[in-house]
């Protein structure tokens, strides 16, 4: 916000003048098209400049250089520039005006324009800054009535002695006004007036503050508007609840704000206002308009997911549950349509969840979940939550909840920083691989497996914080997102002794303008485990709460969660025999091993430790720009297992570059990606599935020494058994070479991160 200036400088009220011509010149008659003659401008320098970007400096001027693509990829048929030498010499002036509304009145700038070949050239802008004018005094007044001077004036970005920055002083004046509206003074206003010498390089700067009376909230009326033929449905004293304001306390405009909003987030108004009197002295009464909403909605919804097939969902809203503002939301979904039992038939049309053998049921949901308005204070929304499911990871495990409940807390005490506490317990089971109970826990024998695959109870305790400083929830431009969770189980809290664990995980994005509408974006993520758990398999994870990465939200060179560790399953075997004098038995006993290297399937292990990284370059199309953009990636990660020694020291980052396209939809980015992976898969166990003889899982790895027994009938195998023993993990499928069996194709909704 702009406030009267005392004494202005000459050079101040000519820049205005000449700064108004300009940008009426470059809002209307700038002409950088191309024309048959004309110099292309492929590139576009700024040299001396120390105080400001070049990115700065190129939003100040009307050349500019041809589009990204062009310049670096020479793709045809985008966007294109040329120099408009007219326009050279306005640019100059712009650049120079830039300059000294910032204080450097002694700027100088100069142009170069060199060919680079035929029909191209590079322009440069030769800028000497000068020094700046400096702050040689900085004073606040008016504030002596204010007990709270010290706070008011605390933290303040100017500084005596350093550069007379204008702008940075409308931002404390914008900033002294907000922490006096906030501390009883809504009348407070600051008028700043400052002297410049330009000579000396000197200016002097005074906020004179008018405070006005300290006041505070007087009565609150509040009048409800209900919907055309209706009572009005929410109670007065529930509204009043709701808002937190009690008439007495000092006006702070952001409790002000916040009761606002903490009414509309009821979603039961259409309408929430809160005005003061507008001849408020030392006593502001408050007035609530508020025009109720319908208090019962319903929704329906049909899509398609490469991983879940066909699936639906409805949902049933009460806004005013138990006539409390209360919000009830009965949900449910069904997922893996067309491919899982009752509801197969139509797997042709899902390719991907074909290869998936948890896609053989469908997925589902039921629950309901009540949100209170208030609770322990305006920012805090706490949820309770009643639920039925199966869900499923690729290829990973099935979790079925029996019945399971949630309650959680939202404190939004910290601005743009929720945090997020909840406890969940449920009674379910999980159903994963035979392989991957095997290898990763040792859990060999059916019997074994089923005792951690029977319904337990899983009690979890979650602690959530969000720093989302982004412009945007689909696709940020500009800024960060920083995400810290922290997962906890054990008998303490209600957990089967079976199932505990401490898990942490971490993720930090962060969105850079490149110019040209283009993104330069970064993410890190890791997660591990910590405590007892690590390293031992008596000590069980639940296969749900593991590490997983590989798919198009983290290493889009891997498919969904086939980074890290793999086992495989073979398509079948052929029998060997030992000698008496090799064997434990010292009988004459059977070895399974493969008959080739090939495999049917690979089953993801996960692990208990995770890092991945991803750094994008985010393109406007030169076609349909407001609709397609492309992206160059780099992703990187590993999963491994901690303990067992497996240290960092043996930990290899896998690194697969990329290029996607996305295109802008109702439902958000839509992403086709395409990763390469150079790598070949990694050692692991290679098992059989004998359940067709009469057995269970089978290890079959070449070279395997463990004994296995074969009952047969008629020279058809009836039973296998396999002594106890530890599946070796040296079978690696032979590497393919093959430039398209290098790349991962995925698809998904919304960015990467």
């Amino acid at each position: 916000m702009k406030f009267p200036r005392v004494r202005l400088g000459g050079w101040i009220t000519a820049l205005g003048f000449f700064s108004a011509l300009l940008v009426a010149r470059s809002a209307g008659g700038q002409d950088i098209e191309c024309e048959r003659g004309d110099l292309e401008v492929l590139r576009l320098d700024f040299e001396g400049n120390h105080a400001f970007s070049d990115a700065d400096l190129a939003k100040t001027i009307v050349t500019t250089p041809s589009s990204w693509a062009r310049r670096y990829l020479h793709v045809p048929f985008t966007v294109k520039h040329c120099l408009d030498r007219s326009e050279l010499p306005n640019d100059r002036a712009r650049l120079i005006i830039f300059y000294r509304r910032r204080v450097y009145p002694k700027a100088t700038v100069d142009t170069a324009v060199k060919e680079l070949a035929p029909g191209a050239v590079a322009v440069t802008f030769k800028i000497n800054e000068g020094p700046p004018i400096i702050l040689r005094s900085f004073v606040v007044s008016g504030l002596d009535s204010v007990p709270e001077r010290n706070a008011v004036l605390r933290g303040l970005a100017v500084r005596q002695g350093g550069r007379f920055d204008r702008f940075a002083i409308d931002v404390a004046a914008d900033t002294l006004r907000q922490r006096l509206h906030n501390t009883g003074y809504p009348r407070a206003e600051p008028t700043n007036s400052f002297a410049v010498n330009d000579t000396l390089l000197s200016a002097w700067d005074t906020l004179y503050i008018t405070p006005g009376p300290r006041t505070r909230v007087g009565a609150i009326s509040i009048e409800v508007t209900p919907l055309v033929g209706k009572r009005q449905q929410i109670p007065t004293k529930v509204v009043r609840r709701i808002m937190g304001l009690d008439s007495g306390e000092l006006f702070r405009e952001d409790e002000i704000i916040d009761a606002q909003r903490a009414v509309y987030q009821t979603e039961a108004y259409q309408h929430v206002s809160i005005t003061p009197d507008s001849d408020a002295d030392s006593i502001a009464n408050l007035h609530v308009s508020l025009a109720e909403a319908p208090m019962h909605a319903a929704r329906v919804g049909a899509g398609y997911g490469t991983l879940d097939c066909f699936r639906i969902t409805g949902e049933y809203t009460d806004y005013n549950f138990l006539n409390g503002a209360r919000r009830l939301d009965i949900t449910g979904r069904l997922s893996k349509i067309g491919i899982g039992k009752p509801l197969d038939g139509a797997s042709g049309l899902c390719p991907a969840a074909k290869k998936d053998v948890f896609s053989d049921s469908v997925n589902y949901y039921l629950g309901a979940t009540l949100r209170q308005p208030v609770f322990l204070g305006l920012r805090t929304v706490p949820t309770l939550t009643v639920y039925t499911q199966r869900q499923s990871e690729y290829n990973a495990y099935r979790r079925t909840t029996l019945i399971g409940g949630v309650a959680s807390v939202i404190w939004r005490g910290v601005t743009k920083t929720p945090i997020n506490l909840s406890y969940s317990l449920d009674l379910g089971r999980t159903d994963a691989q035979p392989a991957l109970f095997c290898a990763v826990f040792n859990l060999c024998d059916a019997t074994e497996r089923e005792k951690v695959q029977q319904t337990q109870r899983l009690g979890v305790l979650s602690l959530g914080v969000t720093r989302d400083n982004s412009n945007s929830i689909l696709s940020p431009t500009r800024g960060s997102i920083i995400r810290l969770e922290g997962r906890y189980s054990s008998p303490l809290i209600l957990s089967d002794s079976g199932l505990q664990f401490t898990k942490l995980l971490g993720d930090a994005a962060r969105y850079v303008g490149a110019g040209g509408n283009n993104v330069l974006a970064m993410r890190i993520r890791g997660g591990t485990f910590v405590g007892r758990s690590v390293g031992s398999a008596t000590n069980f994870i639940p296969p749900q709460e593991r590490l997983y990465a590989g798919g198009p939200t983290t290493v889009r060179g891997y498919a969904q969660n086939e980074l890290g560790s793999l086992l495989y399953i073979s398509p079948g075997y052929q029998q060997s025999f030992v000698s008496e004098s090799s064997t434990p038995t010292g009988a004459r006993d059977t070895v399974w091993n493969v008959a080739d290297t090939s495999y049917r399937r690979v089953v993801p292990v996960g692990g208990n430790a995770l890092i991945v990284g991803n750094l994008e370059l985010r393109l406007r199309s030169p076609f349909v720009p407001d609709l397609l953009q492309w992206t160059l990636f780099t992703d990187a990660g590993e999963v491994w297992n901690r303990g067992g020694g497996s240290g960092l020291n043996r930990v290899k980052v896998k690194i697969t570059p990329g290029i996607q396209l996305t295109a802008v939809s109702p439902v958000g980015p839509v992403r086709a990606a395409i990763g390469y992976n150079p790598y070949r898969r990694p050692p692991g166990p290679l098992y059989y599935e004998a359940t067709n003889e009469g057995g269970e899982l089978i290890c079959v790895t070449p070279g395997n020494q463990i004994p296995t027994h074969i009952t047969s009938s008629n020279g058809i195998v009836t039973n296998i058994r396999q002594e106890p023993g530890t599946c070796p993990s040296d079978f690696q499928p032979a590497k393919d070479n093959r430039f398209l069996n290098k790349l991962t194709f995925s698809f998904a909704i919304g960015q990467a991160f």
